[in-house]
């Protein structure tokens, strides 16, 4: 009688127990992200971004704001570490599935430490330079929470020259030309389908 007790206990206990080993093994199975693994993240949250209702006829920087928002939300929840999330953004920008002031600005929410390394990949920069935008880096004094350091990020889009001919009479004739920095255009450079 008592043999059936210890049995049945064990086979009790064994049950109990095997769902907390199965998921334990889970767990330590599930493969780190990697830059590679987190393209469909990226992709994901930027097309969940722009399927927003209203989203075609935002700003530029509500554009912006949204996408980056979404993606970074998306990237924070992966629980990769900042080097794989920079590596990722860069990535992205490389198979135009987002811009390089989106990386940029994505890499400052969530992986501050990196920014500049994402600012400073010759993918990022050449994207910037041939749509005529500009992105300029700054750490600042402050941290983080976790301790990060803290970054400001400014994107510039392609400026806007207004001449006008400034001189009257002979030899007193001029022009001035006034610079006006356009407004940074997250879908410049991008083929992805929702900045079409």
């Amino acid at each position: 009688m008592a043999s059936h007790r210890v049995r049945a206990i064990a086979i009790s206990l064994a049950v109990a127990l095997a769902p907390m080993g199965a998921g334990q093994v889970w767990a330590q199975n599930t493969p780190a992200p990697t830059a590679a693994s987190l393209q469909a993240t990226i992709a994901a949250a930027a097309q969940q971004a722009a399927s927003q209702p209203g989203f075609a006829r935002l700003s530029a920087s509500a554009k912006l704001a949204a996408i980056q928002a979404s993606v970074a939300a998306a990237l924070a929840a992966t629980g990769a570490s900042p080097t794989v999330i920079a590596a990722a953004l860069v990535q992205a920008v490389g198979a135009g599935t987002v811009s390089a002031g989106v990386a940029i600005q994505v890499a400052a929410a969530v992986a501050p430490e990196m920014t500049q390394t994402v600012a400073s990949s010759p993918v990022v920069t050449q994207q910037l330079a041939a749509t005529g935008q500009s992105a300029t880096v700054a750490q600042t004094a402050a941290t983080t929470d976790g301790g990060a350091p803290s970054v400001l990020v400014s994107l510039q889009g392609v400026s806007q020259a207004a001449g006008g001919d400034a001189g009257a009479g002979a030899g007193a004739g001029g022009t001035t030309t006034t610079t006006t920095p356009a407004p940074y255009d997250p879908c410049a450079g991008v083929v992805a389908a929702y900045c079409g």
